[in-house]
């Protein structure tokens, strides 16, 4: 089979000889590995599953590290990157205006991508558009204070943000993409970062027209959403969701996860960034990946990846365990 059909048979939730799976580092991993193999040359052989495309939200740099983005909320970049202060300062929308996130001189790259793609999953993402936009553009403890004290002006701010994507699904859905993502972190380490009423009461209705929107044109829907979601993950299953990305492994219980949503949602990630890849051995990294395989890998329904990048202050041996071991799961096939 194409990747692309590898991947739609493992969303499908059926068995395939090969896991579909994602081997995804940062720059400096990459070139520790390259140097580890003798050159690029000769890294272990890899198949590409899936092609990405995505809503670029940033605009302008700035002095010092930072960048405008294109609603006018300026980051600072580092080691991972946040707001330098909120563009709303107080919870009205007055002086904001949604920007569009596809135009329509976008769209020839992105069918030409396509079509270049044809035998890989195509998927197109947007992130940090919709909650995390929201904290984006307000604060994070400011728009936590709003659900609670200010409810009517979060409403008016998510039904913003959710006609520009509603907007942006008009240009993006008649191309030919498997599947569109939805990028927003709603876990913390422990449960929903506003909790379970305020996701169900603010989020839930606008993410259900989102998706939707994308099941209803015969694509795929896939979210990222880190942190711990098993309170709302039977919810987002019910409102359409069908591919959960990263499956953070350190703050929620995969195995049980996939025994009582297994049949409906596919776990893509797993191999957990917080952990082992950082701190263990790299047999620790082996066996965890074996783990995974294993147990979230029955019937089909995964697809094996970091669940973030593979970060520089990984050691390079653990790296090299995560690579080789990824490979070696993934060709062994869904489990029985």
């Amino acid at each position: 089979m194409k990747p692309r059909e590898v991947v739609l048979e493992a969303v499908a939730h059926r068995k395939t000889d090969v896991i579909p799976y994602s081997l995804d580092m940062e720059g400096p991993v990459r070139e520790a590995l390259n140097k580890h193999y003798g050159g690029a040359e000769h890294f272990p052989k890899h198949e590409s599953f899936i092609a990405y495309n995505g809503c670029n939200w940033q605009s302008e740099n700035l002095p010092g590290d930072r960048f405008r983005d294109i609603f006018g909320v300026v980051w600072q970049q580092g080691t991972t990157f946040q707001i330098t202060a909120p563009l709303l300062k107080e919870p009205t929308l007055k002086g904001l205006a949604f920007p569009t996130l596809v135009k329509d001189s976008d769209v020839a790259a992105l069918e030409k991508s396509c079509r270049d793609n044809a035998d890989r999953f195509r998927l197109y993402q947007f992130g940090l558009l919709f909650f995390e936009r929201a904290w984006a553009l307000r604060g994070m403890q400011n728009l936590l204070t709003d659900m609670a004290a200010e409810p009517a002006f979060v409403h008016e701010l998510l039904d913003g943000l959710m006609e520009m994507h509603l907007a942006a699904l008009d240009k993006v859905l008649p191309l030919p993409f498997d599947s569109i993502r939805f990028g927003d972190d709603f876990g913390g380490q422990h449960g929903t970062i506003m909790g379970l009423r305020h996701w169900r009461n603010f989020l839930k209705p606008r993410l259900a027209k989102m998706y939707a929107k994308v099941r209803d044109a015969g694509k795929i829907v896939s979210i990222h959403s880190c942190g711990d979601n098993s309170e709302i993950l039977g919810d987002l299953i019910d409102i359409g969701v069908q591919v959960f990305n990263p499956a953070q492994p350190e703050c929620q219980d995969l195995p049980a996860l996939k025994r009582e949503y297994g049949k409906h949602v596919t776990f893509e990630g797993g191999i957990g960034s917080q952990s082992y890849l950082p701190f263990g051995t790299p047999e620790q990294v082996r066996e965890e990946i074996r783990r995974l395989r294993r147990e979230l890998g029955k019937g089909g329904g995964l697809i094996m990846m970091p669940t973030k990048a593979i970060r520089p202050e990984t050691p390079l041996a653990n790296a090299v365990a995560a690579v080789e071991t990824i490979l070696e799961e993934a060709h062994k096939g869904s489990p029985g």
